[in-house]
């Protein structure tokens, strides 16, 4: 199939514009999943006929299914056992996975590269709100069919707010989730023991956190101990803004208004972008951290809000065996004026790009026995990640982290994401919001000591809010 290039520069420009669409459907358009193949007739009953000779079945076409992967540490060694497995069991199919390191700041442009060149991947790595705009400019497979067709309908378990926002966009699926992400509050235990100070539980306040955090802060002396180590970034921290029972929009899918500088949102961006490194001091700064200094894996962070895909900086089997563990747990993020208590909840996973149909079926196999038991329990125990089917965290998941982390309150990354709330969808991707407006306008002043809240949550706003208005036109 032949495909219109568009130069990466373009692709970015039209980003989030109704140009977008126009452009890229002049293209191509995605060719639909296959329908489910209709049941044959029954035939009536005759008698057997003589053996004949057996055919050789047909050997199935050779296909090659390119990947594009999300390249964390914790992520690569699973699809490394996750498609050679494939490949044993279904020769006729090469996988090559691209795993692109940094996803954070890596991914999302190589991926516009490759769609602008031409080239896209026949699957690809996506987060629960960064494929929605690829899906609307006509880039993506919608996978309902496939879906029904070969029952992988663990991952799409119903009455989950996150899930269904990550999986579904105007109708239609498009994500298959390989895992169910959330983060909540891990804590080292040997810093709380040391100071003679009881480890928290899933029923502690906000305020009695913060006295906590307070407490476990030494930094006078050779070796620091700070109480939190932060993150440092609005997406992060969104963690704490969801627990105001307010957001930083007015929806978060398709939002139409910035509205960062509301006072709930602004009082806590306040205290955990500035206040507990600068003030208060019960954070390391990132001078402080120069080096890879100050952690909690070195022993001087007591807690980190973090999610699943942490585990294996902490305390796998092979930590304990070079004696660098640290022995930890985890609890729900602290009660907040939400009597709600929302956390951050979002799925993760792939998506088939749009190329020959023979492709997209391959694509969609792969996809299809990653997203399913055997896949997801192989990619979970290696990442550490949280698996995609809440039966399957509680039958197989929460029992393998005990046994692999010494995880023993699991169950509270199931409770937290049941809870979840996705950061936002919208027109202008985050990724975008974040690079261009909330980091260099508000996270960055606010974690240098050089503005409060008040003074740059107003002109997030209103950066934010050209964005929005641009891309939301027409």
């Amino acid at each position: 199939m032949t495909t219109k290039k568009l130069s990466r520069k373009q692709f970015l420009m039209l980003t989030g514009s109704s140009m977008t669409a126009a452009a890229l459907a002049a293209c191509a358009q995605p060719t639909p999943a296959p329908k489910p193949a209709a049941p044959a007739k029954a035939e009536p009953t005759k008698a057997p006929a003589a053996a004949a000779p057996t055919a050789a079945p047909a050997a199935k076409a050779p296909v090659t299914v390119d990947f594009l992967a999300w390249g964390d540490n914790s992520d690569i060694p699973a699809w490394e056992k996750l498609h050679k497995l494939y490949m044993e069991k279904n020769p006729n199919v090469t996988v090559k996975v691209t795993s692109i390191a940094d996803p954070g700041n890596n991914f999302y442009p190589k991926l516009q590269t490759m769609i602008a060149g031409g080239t896209p991947p026949h699957l690809a790595s996506f987060q629960g709100w960064e494929w929605q705009m690829y899906a609307d400019k006509g880039l993506l497979i919608p996978v309902d069919d496939w879906i029904s067709r070969d029952k992988l309908t663990g991952p799409y378990a119903e009455g989950i707010a996150g899930l269904d926002v990550s999986t579904r966009r105007k109708g239609k699926r498009y994500l298959v989730p390989l895992q169910m992400a959330t983060m909540i509050m891990f804590y080292a235990k040997k810093p709380f023991q040391d100071a003679g100070i009881p480890f928290p539980t899933d029923d502690w306040t906000f305020d009695q956190f913060m006295e906590t955090a307070k407490k476990l802060t030494k930094t006078d002396g050779a070796n620091k101990m700070f109480g939190l180590q932060a993150n440092g970034n609005w997406f992060r921290d969104i963690g704490w803004i969801v627990g105001t029972g307010k957001r930083e929009f007015d929806n978060i899918v398709d939002p139409k208004k910035a509205q960062f500088n509301t006072p709930e949102v602004a009082e806590v961006v306040q205290l955990v972008a500035n206040d507990i490194y600068n003030s208060l001091k019960i954070a390391p700064t990132p001078a402080d951290q120069s080096g890879g200094a100050n952690t909690i894996q070195t022993g001087n962070c007591a807690m980190k809000y973090e999610g699943a895909w942490f585990f294996t900086s902490l305390n796998s089997p092979a930590l304990r065996e070079q004696k660098k563990a640290v022995e930890f747990d985890v609890v729900l993020m602290p009660k907040q004026k939400d009597g709600n208590r929302p956390h951050r909840g979002w799925s993760e996973g792939v998506a088939v790009p749009k190329s020959k149909p023979e492709t997209q079926e391959a694509a969609w196999a792969f996809a299809a026995f990653m997203g399913g038991e055997e896949g997801d329990k192989i990619y979970a125990e290696t990442t550490g990640r949280i698996p995609n089917d809440p039966k399957l965290v509680e039958s197989f998941w929460i029992p393998k982290i005990k046994e692999l982390y010494g995880v023993a309150n699991g169950k509270a990354f199931l409770e937290a994401f049941k809870k979840g709330q996705i950061d936002v969808v919208s027109a202008v991707p985050r990724s975008k919001m974040w690079s261009e407006v909330v980091k260099p306008i508000g996270w960055d002043p606010l974690i240098a000591g050089k503005a409060k809240a008040s003074e740059v949550l107003p002109k997030v706003d209103a950066a934010l809010q050209k964005l929005l208005d641009e891309a939301n036109k027409g």
